[in-house]
């Protein structure tokens, strides 16, 4: 019995110098080598920021803001004012999701002293944060994305002067960071590592922020710095060099409606009309033919009103009524002429900085040829299209796109007239410009009141000017959405953000 005791013991000592074994080298054993625990190079981070930034962008270009811009056809109140459903206020609210990534590749960029990568996150840090701030006003900005680092769960929210002081700041300092260190970018699929390009962007996205404001603050003194310094500010040169992300071929890097159900609205009547009007031969590459006279000896091209109860009935039905263009046609709508790769996202356009450079150097907050520069707005956009068209469309084709000198020369688009009528012409220019780029194109129209948007006989009788906060944010963080509805204003669609002087 007393030799039985003895083994038992022998053996339990061993299960446990065994299981203290084990547990010494537990997290070496359970370590997957092919999966580092921390990402230590921000570019393997990039393409996913990218690609995500370029696709919110895209979808809300398409499925919101060419509503509200009455570029397309829809129940336009209705897609910015369907409370209290929460899905609609979030619609780009989760660009705090994709901050946080941002923030993150940032941070890794800091610790690494990769002063490229630092440059670019504050670029995208810009354009997300502008975004937000244009559609909803006054949102969180100084106490954003800090749950982790500054475990601030509940963010103030900051003014819309506030947000823009940061993100013109932020701006800058992309600027004096980017191309002066010697670190290659890889992950890049904006501008393929090419350095001197998010430079570009940056210095071409202050210009818009500052004319944006402009109605608030005189943004002079930093819009001449930019334009008097091209060495030290360069911006976009022409449409080549413009901040757009070019789809590919591959199974899920398509454009991101290319496997959609269909286009789900029409053209709009207020741009069919106006490029009907303007002799602009955009109008084949916005819009189709209706159904009844396409392949015809004299298509017809009819836009929808904004607004009306039921589109279906609209001059007859859906036959005698313009979709969209090709070049947006998802494959089931369109599937011998649908192309993955034809549309890109337009985050900003070489266009509208030349048509801001027009408006700047007209209203004197800079020195140039205001015309110069209005011409080369518009030029560049039928270049950039009649580049865009494939070689497979029987119409329109790249010389159907270009314009004839006698477009230049109509009294609605020549550079005559008064101040007044010339700022007018610029900001239609511009209108047209900024179509399918996000809500670039409905912020111009808030902020100019160009074109004249009617809402139809049976919308609400007005157009939204901006979106409804997330009803999440009611629920999580009342007390700061509290203080800035006492700030802002009520928080509905018909309350004007703070650059929106109106």
């Amino acid at each position: 019995m007393k030799a039985f005791y003895t083994k038992s013991i022998f053996i339990l000592i061993l299960l446990c110098l065994a299981v203290s074994s084990c547990t010494d080298d537990f997290e070496e054993i359970n370590t997957n080598p092919n999966q580092p625990e921390k990402i230590s190079n921000p570019g393997l981070l990039l393409p996913g920021i990218i690609r995500s930034v370029a696709d919110r962008t895209y979808n809300g270009a398409w499925n919101r803001g060419n509503i509200v811009a009455d570029y397309g056809a829809d129940q336009f109140v209705s897609a910015f004012d369907w409370s209290p459903a929460d899905a609609q206020g979030y619609f780009l609210w989760d660009h705090y999701s994709r901050l946080r990534d941002v923030i993150g590749m940032y941070d890794l960029a800091v610790e690494k002293d990769l002063k490229n990568y630092q440059g670019i996150g504050l670029v995208i840090k810009a354009f997300l944060f502008q975004a937000m701030t244009d559609i909803y006003g006054d949102i969180p900005y100084s106490e954003a994305i800090k749950a982790k680092t500054g475990n601030i769960n509940f963010p103030k929210y900051d003014t819309q002067e506030e947000i823009y002081n940061g993100i013109l700041a932020d701006l800058t300092e992309a600027n004096n960071l980017l191309s002066t260190s010697n670190e290659a970018v890889s992950g890049d699929i904006l501008f393929n590592g090419d350095v001197m390009k998010w430079k570009k962007f940056a210095n071409s996205l202050t210009l818009r922020c500052l004319l944006r404001i402009s109605d608030r603050k005189d943004p002079s003194a930093q819009m001449a710095q930019i334009v008097s310094n091209p060495a030290l500010y360069p911006i976009f040169t022409g449409f080549e060099e413009q901040a757009a992300l070019q789809y590919l071929n591959q199974l899920g890097n398509e454009f991101p409606r290319y496997r959609g159900n269909g286009f789900g609205e029409s053209a709009s009547q207020t741009m069919v009309d106006i490029l009907k009007d303007l002799n602009d031969t955009r109008l084949f590459v916005f819009a189709q033919p209706t159904f009844a006279s396409a392949g015809g000896a004299n298509p017809e091209y009819v836009g929808v009103p904004n607004g009306i109860s039921d589109e279906s009935t609209f001059n007859g039905g859906t036959e005698h009524q313009s979709l969209p263009g090709l070049l947006w046609a998802p494959t089931n709508a369109s599937p011998d002429f649908a192309s993955p790769t034809a549309v890109q996202t337009l985050l900003m356009t070489y266009g509208e900085l030349q048509l801001i450079l027009a408006e700047a150097a007209e209203r004197g907050f800079i020195s140039g040829d205001p015309e110069a520069y209005y011409r080369a707005g518009i030029q560049s956009q039928f270049d950039y299209y009649a580049s865009r068209i494939p070689a497979n469309y029987t119409f329109p084709k790249a010389t159907n796109v270009q314009p004839d000198a006698a477009y230049f020369t109509q009294d609605a688009v020549a550079y005559t007239g008064t101040k007044e009528e010339k700022l007018n012409k610029i900001w239609l220019q511009k209108w047209i410009a900024l179509y399918n780029c996000g809500f670039e194109g409905w912020s111009e129209w808030r902020r100019t009141n160009v074109p004249t948007i009617t809402p139809g006989p049976n919308s609400l009788g007005f157009v939204p000017v901006r979106m409804l906060y997330p009803l999440s944010e009611q629920n999580t963080n009342r007390e700061n959405y509290d203080a800035a509805v006492a700030v802002q204003g009520p928080d509905n669609t018909q309350t004007h953000v703070w650059w929106d002087a109106n």
